[in-house]
């Protein structure tokens, strides 16, 4: 193999492939980034056995040549000293040549000769059939994502429950997150998806994560391939391969209480920026616990800290209550993440008890969103 590239381009393919890899890989070879050379394309691969990250760059883009190929090849060089490698290289040219399993990589007056890992022993990308398929705007599926990725699972004893559960049904696509303590659900009608395609996906929420930092401000088209253990990401010129959470999602239509017995509609900005000030007392506490007290349009909200002291704040809002005055103590935190996610000039909160799940959803219901929590026990 042997070639040279601009090196911003080559660059900017580096960093992202890089971000699949493992500091502590199943194999060594994983610690390397591949690079294939064949018809007029270079394929950058970089993964870590359960995701994988592959980002293609034309050898011409927009009349100008980016990759001038002698020979074509492959090479398994380490992520690690290649980015630091082309980062740190003088000129914006960079030739490659690899003999055996070395690398000679030159930058104006500098050379690396640097030893590589066997090509053989890099794992084949496993195949996704391109039939199943459907296609959303970037934006709006980052949207999707930001509004119940956060509800997620960390390091729990339920997998299933660290991943979102995306859910494809009757021309609808549904995502649905959960750690047992609270919900977030987001559905949306496709208007341009074929009825009879369907899928129940639990994709883990690192490979969401990287899903979003590649689609960030954008508003070009996401194309997602799935089948029964992977889906595929397609953007631009980046295809991102995951391995999906295995197992079944539990059923969460159970934890949407239906009979309320308190509600009250409140401006979103104006409620968080309550929360947020009445909670700094009681966030360093374990559970950043704050308590809505109900009566007559008024929404009082106070904290205790043992340390620190009480506060209280007052907001107007407009309630209905069939039990007189109601209290309920909450996350403040959780409280927050959701009035956020919900992301409306309004949201209407309705509890059907003082100690039982109560739901949030913006007030007009322009949006078919709904968050869930749990009130917090106090004694």
């Amino acid at each position: 193999m042997k070639f040279t590239i601009i090196k911003n381009k080559f660059l900017d393919g580096l960093n992202i492939v890089s971000k699949a890899i493992s500091p502590t890989p199943v194999f060594e070879v994983l610690k390397g980034i591949k690079i294939e050379l064949k018809n007029d394309k270079m394929l950058l691969t970089g993964s870590d056995s359960l995701v994988s990250m592959e980002y293609y760059i034309n050898t011409v883009e927009e009349d100008k040549e980016i990759i001038t190929i002698e020979q074509e090849g492959e090479a398994v060089i380490s992520a690690r000293y290649i980015l630091d490698i082309i980062r740190k290289a003088p000129t914006d040219i960079i030739e490659i040549e690899t003999k055996d399993q070395t690398i000679k990589i030159k930058s104006g007056k500098s050379e690396y000769n640097i030893q590589g890992y066997d090509v053989n022993d890099y794992p084949e990308m496993p195949y996704v059939s391109k039939e199943n398929k459907i296609t959303l705007n970037s934006k709006i599926f980052n949207a999707i994502i930001k509004e119940t990725i956060f509800c997620t699972a960390i390091n729990d004893q339920r997998p299933v429950l660290e991943g979102v559960n995306l859910i494809l049904e009757k021309g609808y696509l549904t995502a649905i997150a959960t750690d047992s303590h609270r919900l977030s659900k987001r559905r949306l009608h496709l208007q341009n998806n074929e009825d009879n395609k369907e899928f129940n996906l639990i994709i883990p929420r690192k490979a969401l994560q990287s899903i979003q930092k590649i689609i960030e401000n954008s508003e070009k088209d996401l194309d997602i391939f799935f089948e029964n253990n992977r889906v595929v990401f397609v953007y631009e010129n980046i295809v991102y391969t995951v391995l999906l959470i295995s197992g079944k999602y539990p059923n969460t239509e159970k934890l949407v209480p239906s009979i309320f017995e308190c509600k009250f509609t409140a401006n979103s900005k104006i409620l968080y920026n309550a929360v947020d000030r009445v909670s700094l007392v009681s966030r360093d506490e374990k559970n950043d616990i704050i308590k809505l007290n109900i009566d007559e349009n008024i929404v009082n909200l106070t904290s205790y800290s043992k340390e620190l002291g009480t506060a209280e704040e007052e907001i107007i809002a407009e309630t209905s209550s069939e039990v007189g005055k109601f209290e309920i103590a909450v996350s403040a935190k959780f409280l927050k993440e959701a009035i956020s996610a919900v992301n409306s000039e309004e949201v209407i909160i309705k509890f059907s008890g003082e100690l039982t799940a109560f739901i949030m959803q913006p007030s007009d219901y322009h949006r078919d969103i709904i968050q869930v929590l749990l009130p917090v026990r106090t004694y």
